[in-house]
């Protein structure tokens, strides 16, 4: 018993030695040192990806648009590789065996292909919206009739976000997107219809469009689309009656101008207001809701 007491204390003993401390703290100081180097190469990787990535975007001779989707999309792409490298690294310094934990992903990967069919989906749905440019960041687009309506956030292999006029981000997954209307590019027309009353003349209706159209074209020239003269397209011009059954209300009078993507909304606006304004001054009033009542005169009387 006297002699297992001094084994085990001898045994023991050799944990208050410096050669046993110095060797442990040696291996875990380098060890340590090499996870400090990975770690910062990491972030060197990172910051260099950053600029090689912009710079050769920026003497690309892509539009904006999609030089900041494709931009977004290979950042956020080697910035995953850039992770799952260092993590390796960081687990083959520490003396885990790499080899079978990479097996074990791909066997797993190849389980989650066969499980994860909408993953795959969202896939090739998510890399033909970006190689057909059907819309890129910044574009202001309807997603599925209506149902979705905003600007482009971000475009990615999987989802696409997207921010709405109320400042909402709503992600989508690309492979749910089954119609899309993008409202940028090049050429937008823009379609004002206003309804009057039926008593009303049509030339006064188109004299008041007209007007505008002349007003416009004179003091906002850079709403409108421009030939290589610089001369407007297409000003705003009457487009006809265009409804007669509007619910009782009158005639539905539609007025048309092309203008560029960026000032669509602003270009029916100014039409609206201005159509408006032109209107009363004809004596012409906007339909509204309203009942008439005849009268036989000579019951009344």
């Amino acid at each position: 018993m006297d002699s297992w007491l001094e084994e085990q204390s001898s045994g023991f003993g050799q944990y208050f030695t410096w050669a046993y401390w110095s060797d442990n703290l040696q291996l875990v100081l380098s060890k340590a040192i090499i996870l400090i180097v990975i770690l910062a190469l990491t972030w060197v990787l990172l910051r260099v990806r950053q600029m090689i990535i912009q710079r050769a975007f920026a003497i690309s001779r892509l539009d904006q648009k999609q030089r900041d989707t494709l931009e977004s999309l290979l950042m956020s792409f080697t910035r995953y590789v850039i992770f799952i490298i260092a993590a390796l690294l960081c687990l083959s310094n520490i003396g885990m065996d790499i080899g079978p934990v990479i097996a074990s992903a791909g066997v797993i990967g190849l389980a989650v292909g066969f499980g994860a069919q909408t993953l795959v989906k969202d896939l090739i749905t998510g890399f033909f919206i970006i190689f057909e440019d059907q819309f890129s960041v910044g574009d202001y687009v309807t997603i599925n009739n209506g149902e979705i309506n905003g600007t482009v956030v971000s475009v990615g292999l999987r989802a696409t976000k997207i921010r709405t006029w109320a400042q909402h981000v709503v992600v989508i997954q690309n492979s749910e997107i089954k119609v899309s209307q993008n409202y940028n590019r090049d050429r937008m027309r823009a379609i004002v219809n206003i309804t009057v009353p039926y008593e009303t003349d049509p030339s006064a209706v188109e004299n008041a469009v007209n007007a505008i159209s002349e007003k416009m074209v004179g003091e906002m020239p850079h709403l409108f689309l421009l030939d290589d003269k610089g001369q407007v397209i297409e000003p705003p011009q009457l487009y006809g009656i265009t409804d007669v059954e509007n619910a009782a209300l009158g005639a539905k009078y539609t007025a048309t101008c092309l203008v560029t993507d960026t000032h669509y909304w602003t270009a029916c606006n100014v039409m609206r207001k201005l159509l408006i304004e032109e209107l009363r001054t004809y004596g012409v009033q906007i339909s509204y809701p309203r009942r008439v009542e005849l009268m036989d005169v000579e019951q009344a009387r």
